[in-house]
Formats: structure tokens, C-alpha cells, sequence
């Protein structure tokens, strides 16, 4: 007597092409995730320089502040204005682009402080008196790109009443 096979028959080779094809799918999310895990380093260490320059940057503003402060002391004459300029450039041996103009009572300081090698922090101050309750006017205090020639600007069109 033959004996007939009751039930379905599977394949041995179904299965292991479904295997293979998971084997496959689970392989390209790993890859994918290596790669997106490794952009995200990438970007977060980009992203911590760009930032420790700005504060580096941010802390030079802090500095030439005070000592704008210690070359106009209570009581003390009024400096020149290119006096006060020469000694805050001696202060920071010239890094830094540093205008001092005398306003009435008081001086605009104006400086720009490199930030990355495309980047500045323009600085824009008013030092008042001594005694003045407001010693301190920030007129602007922001970081722009770094222009070699007027060339390089970008405008974006921008309607106009």
C-alpha cells in the first residue's frame, strides 16, 4: 500500500527565503541607524565648538567692558577717547577692532570680536559717568558674518511699502 501524505506540503526553501529576507531588513536598519546615530555626533560636536567660540567670544565683550570700567573710575577725569581706545587695544594686544567715540557725557565703544573664522561679535556700548545710575548702555551686542568684500553678501529680497 502507498501511503498518501495528508496535510499541506512546505517547503523548506519558503522558509528560509523569508528568513533571509528578515536577516536583510534587520541588517539595513542597523546600518541606517549606525549612520544617523554617527551624523548626530558629528553635528552635536560641530554644534558645541560653534558654541564654546561664541562664549569665548561673549566672555572677550564681558572683559573689555570691565576694563573700559577700570579706565574711567569714580572720581576720576574723564579720559580722551583715543586715549581710552590705545589702552583697551594694549589690554587685548590689538586682537580686536575696538572705536571708542566721545557722545556728550559719555563714550560709544564699538568693537569687533572674532567668533569663528566666518564670524564676528559686534559690539556696540555706551559708557556713561561714573555716577551715572546708568553706566551701561548695550546699543548692540551680536554676531554677524565676517564680509572680506560686499561681494559676499547675501540679501534676501524683502518687500517694501
Amino acid at each position: 500500500m502507498s501511503r498518501i501524505k495528508q496535510g499541506p506540503l512546505y517547503g523548506i526553501g519558503g522558509v528560509t527565503l523569508l528568513t533571509v529576507l528578515l536577516v536583510l531588513c534587520l541588517t539595513m536598519f542597523a546600518v541606517l541607524a549606525l549612520s544617523s546615530a554617527q551624523a548626530d555626533r558629528r553635528l552635536s560636536e560641530k554644534n558645541a565648538r560653534a558654541v564654546a567660540a561664541y562664549y569665548r567670544a561673549d566672555n572677550q565683550g564681558v572683559v573689555l567692558m570691565s576694563q573700559a570700567v577700570k579706565l574711567w573710575p569714580a572720581g576720576g577725569a574723564r579720559p580722551e577717547a583715543e586715549a581710552l581706545a590705545q589702552d583697551l587695544s594694549a589690554v587685548f594686544d590689538a586682537a580686536l577692532e575696538i572705536r571708542v567715540e566721545a557722545a556728550e557725557e559719555r563714550f560709544l565703544l564699538s568693537a569687533a570680536i572674532p567668533v569663528q573664522e566666518n564670524q564676528i561679535l559686534r559690539l556696540s556700548l555706551y559708557l556713561g559717568p561714573p555716577e551715572s545710575p546708568r553706566r551701561w548702555e548695550i546699543r548692540g551686542w551680536q554676531v554677524e558674518p565676517l564680509l572680506q568684500n560686499e561681494d559676499q553678501a547675501v540679501f534676501l529680497p524683502v518687500w517694501q511699502p
